[in-house]
C-alpha cells in the first residue's frame, strides 16, 4: 500500500495464492478479488479504509523467479563469462541500483566491493536453499 500523489489516491496489490491464480490466457481484471481478499486486509490494517472504493485496476503478466521469488545475481555456475541479474519480479526496480553496481564490481573488480549480495547468487538454486522473503507482492 502506498499513497499516489496528494489527491487522496492509494495504490495497493496482492498476488493471489496458487489455488486462485487465474489462467494466463485471460487478463481481465477480477474486481471481486479486491472485494473478497484485498479490501478486508486493508480495512483491518487501516480502519479508515473501511469505506474505500476501488477506482481502477489492471491485470498483467508478472515475471518472477519461481524458486524463491528473489532475484538471481552473479556469475553463472558453468559459464565463467556469463553474469546473471534476473528474476526480480516487481521489487527489481527497487533493487536495480545496488544490483547494477554489484554486477559491475564483479566484472571489473572480480567480486563485490560495496555490498556483498552473494546470498542472491545462483548457488542457492543448485543447493536447493531458497532465500525466503515473506513481504513480496
Amino acid at each position: 500500500l502506498r499513497r499516489e500523489g496528494l489527491g487522496g489516491n492509494y495504490i495497493t496489490g496482492l498476488s493471489p495464492p496458487p489455488q486462485l491464480e487465474p489462467s494466463t490466457d485471460n487478463l481481465d481484471v477480477d474486481y471481486q478479488y479486491f472485494d473478497d481478499y484485498v479490501w478486508p486486509l486493508l480495512a483491518h490494517r487501516v480502519p479508515s479504509f473501511e469505506a474505500v472504493k476501488l477506482r481502477s485496476a489492471w491485470a498483467g503478466y508478472y515475471d518472477y523467479n519461481t524458486f524463491d521469488d528473489n532475484g538471481i545475481v552473479g556469475p553463472h555456475p558453468y559459464y565463467n563469462n556469463l553474469y546473471i541479474a534476473t528474476g526480480f519480479s516487481g521489487h527489481g526496480l527497487q533493487q536495480a541500483p545496488a544490483v547494477g553496481r554489484s554486477i559491475a564490481e564483479m566484472i571489473v573488480d572480480g567480486g563485490f566491493q560495496t555490498i556483498n549480495i552473494a546470498r542472491l547468487g545462483y548457488d542457492r538454486l543448485m543447493l536447493l536453499e531458497p532465500l525466503e522473503e515473506s513481504n513480496i507482492i
